[in-house]
């Protein structure tokens, strides 16, 4: 069972066309998460900070209805996060982020489920990363959490980078945090852009792909994390303990918009390796037990599930149907 904590959100969305009338789009990058593992049949639940505002309702009735499991999620009477996206005159979006105080950050340790009911629930792995690990004071609650189970060797635990610069955030003060967390993860993933930004490179220089490289690669060290760098219609690099990489190609497809594709891509892979027990107690060792091949197949997969929701409008994963439909059309 995949345990995935952090935020759900509204995204409040201008209409071009009518300046002034918002829509209510439920966000998050770990609520998509859930979102996605969902759709797919993975066995999960889904630790979040909800609202009784209107706004929380909303959140609580999409996942909801989407068999998102939230018996661990917290109910609190602070308000939601909410992000504005409003479109100017040429088309293009500017945010305005209303994070303060909010219920997403509040996380206290008596909120996180327990040794003993991770254990009875089975849950053999914790997702986390993006907002829910980097906004005061709930990201070093996580983080502590996170880190005593890391330390027991009890569940995988896997990052999802996923920056957020249009917040303002210090780079130095983030890039620091992002290494302090991936040293406590077996499963990173991140986006070339991610990596880019975080180490302030170009992403037109020639150089930066070596560069991108030397970073994973002293992520991992000497220990048996693995490193997923996703880069868009170039596919995806595996960056396995000892220097190997494997490169896996994306699907050709028309995008329709990018909205929660890395998330299906990062629900999708941990469902996989949940269905063939790589997930759990030892993670390094379950890693290091699967071979080139079948985890190059896990991420063809996975990108393809996050290629499906590229051509859809918003956060829409794949169920498991929609994406067997897909995969054998493509072969």
């Amino acid at each position: 069972m995949i345990l995935v904590i952090g935020e759900a959100l509204i995204d409040l969305i201008e209409n071009r066309y009518q300046p002034g009338a918002f829509n209510a789009i439920v966000g998050g990058a770990n609520a998509n998460v859930a979102l996605a593992l969902a759709r797919r049949g993975t066995k999960h639940q889904f630790l979040g900070r909800l609202s009784t505002d209107r706004f929380g309702k909303i959140i609580r009735e999409r996942l909801q209805s989407n068999a998102v499991q939230l018996g661990y999620s917290v109910s609190t009477n602070e308000p939601s996060t909410l992000v504005v996206v409003s479109i100017d005159s040429n088309g293009i979006p500017q945010y305005s982020f209303y994070v303060n105080g909010t219920a997403d950050w509040g996380w206290t340790k008596d909120e996180l489920p327990s040794d003993v009911e991770l254990t009875n629930l089975g849950a053999t792995c914790i997702q986390f990363g993006c907002l829910a690990m980097a906004i005061e004071p709930g990201n070093l609650v996580i983080e502590k959490w996170a880190r005593e189970h890391y330390l027991q060797n009890s569940v995988t635990i896997s990052h999802d980078i996923n920056m957020r610069p249009a917040l303002g955030f210090d780079r130095e003060h983030e890039r620091e945090r992002v290494e302090r967390l991936n040293r406590i993860s077996h499963i990173i993933k991140a986006s070339d852009e991610d990596i880019e930004w975080l180490y302030d490179l170009d992403h037109e220089d020639a150089d930066t792909p070596t560069q991108i490289e030397a970073i994973v690669q002293e992520w991992i060290g000497a220990s048996g994390r693995h490193v997923f760098v996703t880069r868009g219609s170039e596919g995806v690099s595996i960056y396995r303990p000892g220097g190997s990489r494997l490169d896996v190609p994306s699907r050709k497809i028309n995008v329709v918009d990018t909205v929660g594709a890395g998330d299906t891509f990062c629900a999708n892979l941990l469902g996989q390796l949940s269905d063939d027990d790589a997930l759990g107690a030892n993670p390094f060792d379950r890693l290091a037990n699967i071979n080139d091949a079948q985890l190059a197949d896990y991420v063809r997969i996975a990108g393809v599930a996050a290629s499906i929701t590229c051509e859809r409008a918003g956060c829409e994963p794949p169920t498991a149907a929609d994406l067997q439909q897909v995969l054998n059309a493509d072969n």
